[in-house]
């Protein structure tokens, strides 16, 4: 048995807020046990249907996506005793990851903003209801490269030296056409696949096209050829009105240029229900960055006595100060309205916006160097 909600443009001879049951091979006594569940009967045939009237829209929740991760992990590991002189014992390690952790979305546009947005394990819902990986591919917390390498060393004198690396390649993202602001009707103008859903990627690319397969270099070529061939155009649903004899195609406005460009507020002779052009990306568009931090600390211990231990550092964390940008939450954003901060409108210096901040203590990855002391007693 097959559930799903009527929707007032595709079925306008059944009625809003009704559940749509697919019979198939269910008796037509299922009828029936409708009456009790709506309080009185009310069922009709209809193309292989039953509407059972007065029930609330609802929403059902199936684990229809997918998650795949494929990955080559390599590590070594070195810990030998008196190396070479002055130095009393080496542990050193160094991991190689190249990866690509796929999905089916979840999180467009705006990079791995929550817990719902970006873990696949709470739930992230669908971005096309038709057909839930028509956009599978790199998810947002995609990292193709990711090179760490730590240790420490036992020096002369009670010194200790402790190194800790990671050079990460970018996260990617969408290319999402944003939502229009025009009010109700969204579904004529940014939902491209007919499935309801709206504020889509821009057609022929999934989720984490960008910084993949399409960067900074490339970006305009996409998006000139979005402009000239979905842009002004109809959608789906706006294809169905005209199908149908309801509108013709200008009425909808086709071609009708004034409906996203009229600065003028010159009349508009149309209803708008076109998808809409997209700015091109600025001169020095910027990619997502790789993410550089090395943490080194200097210890030095001195035994007073038996049993009483002072140990002195310095930390020093992020101590080239690399300058780090786009974490997931404050990653360049997808949606392509061209402004400060948007993969369509981010030159170097506008990409402070995504810039890492100090934030608090020094546990805050990627941040500007920082300089802790510490002094610790054993006893």
């Amino acid at each position: 048995m097959e559930l799903q909600t009527a929707v007032d443009t595709a079925w306008p001879a059944i009625g809003p807020n009704a559940l749509i049951v697919r019979l198939g091979h269910c008796p037509w006594r299922f009828c029936a046990a409708t009456e009790r569940l709506v309080g009185r009967r009310n069922c009709l045939e209809s193309r292989g249907l039953i509407e059972v009237a007065h029930v609330a829209r609802m929403s059902f929740v199936k684990p229809i996506g997918r998650s795949v991760y494929d990955g080559l992990q390599t590590k070594l590991t070195q810990d030998v005793q008196h190396p070479f002189r002055g130095v009393h014992a080496l542990n050193f390690q160094v991991s190689y990851s190249l990866s690509r952790f796929e999905n089916s979305g979840g999180s467009l546009g705006n990079g791995a903003v929550s817990p719902v947005a970006s873990d696949q394990d709470v739930g992230p819902g669908a971005i096309d209801n038709a057909k839930p990986n028509r956009y599978f591919g790199p998810a947002v917390l995609d990292r193709t490269h990711q090179l760490s390498f730590g240790g420490y060393a036992d020096l002369a004198g009670g010194f200790q030296l402790s190194v800790m690396s990671h050079f990460w390649s970018p996260l990617s993202t969408s290319l999402v056409v944003p939502n229009t602001n025009l009010g109700a009707g969204e579904i004529f103008r940014t939902d491209f696949t007919g499935d309801g859903t709206v504020q889509d990627p821009i057609p022929g690319t999934h989720v984490g096209s960008f910084d993949r397969s399409i960067n900074a270099s490339n970006i305009n070529r996409v998006l000139t050829n979005y402009n000239n061939t979905v842009a002004l155009s109809l959608t789906p649903a706006g294809q169905v009105l005209v199908q149908n004899g309801l509108f013709t195609a200008a009425q909808l406005g086709v071609g009708d240029s004034l409906c996203y460009n009229n600065p003028n507020n010159l009349p508009v002779n149309s209803l708008c229900a076109v998808a809409p052009p997209v700015p091109l990306a600025p001169q020095g568009q910027v990619n997502l960055s790789w993410l550089r931090a090395l943490d080194l600390k200097v210890a030095w211990s001195y035994k007073i006595r038996e049993g009483f231990t002072i140990q002195p550092s310095a930390g020093f964390y992020n101590l080239f100060n690399f300058s780090n940008f786009d974490l997931p939450g404050t990653a360049l954003n997808g949606l392509l309205t061209g402004a400060a901060g948007q993969i369509n409108g981010t030159t170097r210096m506008d990409h402070n916006v995504d810039r890492v901040g100090v934030g608090t203590g020094v546990y805050s990855l990627g941040a500007p160097r920082q300089i802790e002391f510490g002094l610790r007693l054993t006893f």
